[in-house]
């Protein structure tokens, strides 16, 4: 049921024992929604816990606050009167973390994807925000005064979904919002180190590698390429080491829709579609079952082959920028 923030915010004031859940494969937004969340909840006297279902990106864990997010084996078996999804536009996004639900829906969900149709209890979704983080911010204001460690999680979220500002969505509200969290302590330094200077000799050989698969269509307003398991396996890499590969695709000069594919495992193929202007990649990801914004969705494909997965995708974004052009 869609619901007001006003009457999330009342709803998670009446929970004692609270369980927040970001969804698997985790970002910058999806974590420091979790872990802002359960701040929060403990700053305002409840117990609370944060689950994601894969293991965080070793980079991020360097980061304060985080340690807050757990496995579901660590947090199975407790006992919660309260769950909240955030930043997942759909429950299959919770991947493995869903077992905690126990069959029902959750108590609460708190998202800002356009592709968001409600499944909880009481559901709030603002596409107008440029991250989750943001409407945990909104939260934070009417439970908790704001503290360094508070502001530095949540500059976590906004920093990485508006790319540390340089997409569409760094608006004046998201910039003013941004200011806020850094004059109550939070840095950008060791955000942006953590996220954009992590990478390791095996991940610049595995990017290598990506831009030897590079390929460009539609008059080149479409560039797309793909990280093989075969690739990972043999530069010792994993699907994690490939944030920010589709960025390096989307940087070509004249290139609208930027595409990338990584297969892992075997079988199974994550798609990042990337736009700049005016292609809604969100349409796109939505038809392959994904989801996501206008200007960055995703999917993911279960093939035979990785080929597969290319031809249909790199089909239905070609058509895509032939009508909206």
């Amino acid at each position: 049921m869609w619901a007001t923030l006003d009457q999330v915010i009342d709803r998670l004031k009446q929970g004692r024992n609270v369980c927040v859940i970001g969804h698997a494969k985790p970002d910058g937004d999806a974590i420091s929604s979790v872990a802002g969340l359960v701040a929060i909840l403990e700053r305002y006297g409840i117990a609370a816990a944060g689950c994601i279902a894969d293991q965080l990106p070793w980079y991020y864990r360097s980061l304060p606050g985080t340690e807050r997010i757990s496995t579901p084996d660590k947090v199975r078996g407790q006992s919660f009167d309260t769950t909240v999804i955030v930043d997942s536009s759909d429950l299959s996004r919770i991947g493995g973390a869903e077992v905690l639900l126990g069959g029902a829906p959750p108590d609460i969900t708190l998202d800002h994807h356009r592709t968001n149709e409600g499944f909880g209890k009481l559901d709030y979704c603002d596409s107008g925000s440029a991250a989750t983080a943001m409407i945990v911010l909104e939260i934070s204001r009417a439970m908790v005064p704001l503290d360094e460690e508070l502001a530095q999680l949540l500059l976590l979220g906004i920093a990485t979904d508006t790319g540390f500002f340089k997409f569409a969505n760094a608006d004046a509200e998201v910039l003013a919002r941004a200011a806020e969290l850094v004059q109550q302590g939070a840095r950008l330094q060791p955000i942006a180190s953590a996220v954009l200077e992590h990478r390791s000799l095996s991940t610049l050989k595995l990017l290598g590698r990506l831009f030897d698969t590079i390929q460009v269509r539609e008059e080149g307003k479409l560039a797309y390429g793909w990280v093989s398991e075969g690739m990972l396996r043999e530069t010792g890499c994993t699907d994690q080491d490939t944030e920010g590969f589709v960025g390096e695709i989307r940087a070509l000069h004249e290139v609208e829709v930027a595409v990338l594919f990584v297969e892992s495992p075997p079988g199974e193929v994550h798609v990042s579609l990337r736009s700049k202007s005016y292609v809604d990649v969100s349409e796109v990801a939505a038809a392959l079952g994904g989801g996501g914004h206008a200007r960055a969705a995703g999917c993911s494909l279960h093939v035979e082959r990785l080929q597969e997965a290319v031809d249909q995708v790199v089909a239905a974004v070609a058509q895509a920028i032939r009508e909206s052009s």
